[in-house]
């Protein structure tokens, strides 16, 4: 397992992405939530593969819940695993500063107290919008949280270029989670992703596999995704060309990006984790392979690129 020293931490190259111990999730997902014995054994197979670094979120069912009894189980080896987790604001009009952060405070020991830990290594805003309307008290409410060492780094999960120049505004961020694949290249060709790695943040992509469409069969595509088939057949074209399956083209493109720190991928069983980490140690792409990714899949319409826009 390649792992990034950066801010503190050493994180590894493959970051297990537990959405789906909490919940059914994801397009290519038939299996469904796993149960707590199956969650166990993902997760055992990824430390045991190298993976330190684990992302969840409130939102995500029990996912906390299980990372917690599992890291605290006596069965593990990894002692300091870099947990990241996320909260939102919840939506109501007239919040006043004091009362957000008292929201926030609730979460963090929400998150604490599934996680059976002391302090979040990576605390995220998992709603970007939250900066745009409460950016001062949420930055503030962060330096107070550092301070008292509920948390070690603050971050943010972004799904725009837009709300990443937001986040750097404010100092407080040491780390992001963006989408990106080799069909959406939006934070390269807009320059934040060059912005985010000169400003020494750590990187977190997610989206590798868009939730598994990219693994898809094109003449399998139904609804507004049908408009997918003409890219996911070019995608099977330049892995023959490499001579690699789609999924390490992929993942490779990324991977080998100098400022991407991490990989954000969620598994549906203790092989994939195996496939996923062979994957991770995976040849590189040719450079002109790379060139034809960047220009072929330029303009792919936003509505095969944003999940939240799918239509069956």
């Amino acid at each position: 397992m390649q792992y990034v020293k950066i801010k503190g931490f050493e994180i590894s190259k493959f970051t297990l992405g537990t959405a789906q111990l909490g919940l059914d999730y994801g397009i290519a997902n038939n299996s469904g939530k796993p149960d707590r014995q199956k969650s166990f054994e993902i997760l055992n197979a990824a430390v045991e593969g190298g993976i330190n670094t684990f992302d969840t979120a409130m939102q995500y069912g029990d996912s906390e819940e299980v990372l917690g009894s599992f890291f605290t189980s006596g069965t593990c080896s990894l002692n300091n695993p870099v947990l990241i987790t996320k909260f939102k604001i919840s939506a109501e009009e007239d919040r006043s500063s004091l009362e957000i952060e008292k929201q926030i405070y609730s979460y963090v020991e929400e998150s604490l107290h599934k996680l059976k830990i002391k302090q979040l290594p990576i605390y995220m805003i998992h709603n970007a919008r939250d900066i745009f309307l409460y950016g001062k008290v949420i930055s503030n409410t962060f330096k107070k949280l550092i301070r008292e060492g509920l948390i070690h780094k603050a971050a943010v999960s972004v799904y725009t270029s837009e709300e990443a120049e937001e986040m750097l505004k404010y100092d407080i961020y040491d780390a992001i989670q963006i989408p990106m694949n080799i069909l959406d290249g939006r934070f390269i060709t807009s320059g934040v992703l060059k912005k985010l790695h000169l400003r020494d943040k750590i990187i977190f992509v997610r989206s590798v596999f868009l939730q598994g469409l990219i693994l898809l069969k094109p003449e399998t595509l139904e609804g507004n995704l049908k408009d997918a088939e003409a890219p996911l057949k070019m995608l099977e074209v330049l892995s023959q060309v490499e001579g690699m399956s789609i999924a390490q083209l992929a993942l490779s493109y990324i991977r080998d990006m100098e400022e991407v720190t991490s990989l954000v991928m969620g598994v549906d069983s203790k092989e994939q984790v195996v496939e996923n980490i062979q994957m991770i140690e995976g040849r590189q792409i040719s450079e002109k392979t790379r060139d034809k990714i960047k220009t072929i899949f330029r303009d792919i319409p936003l509505h095969i690129l944003n999940p939240s826009l799918w239509k069956k």
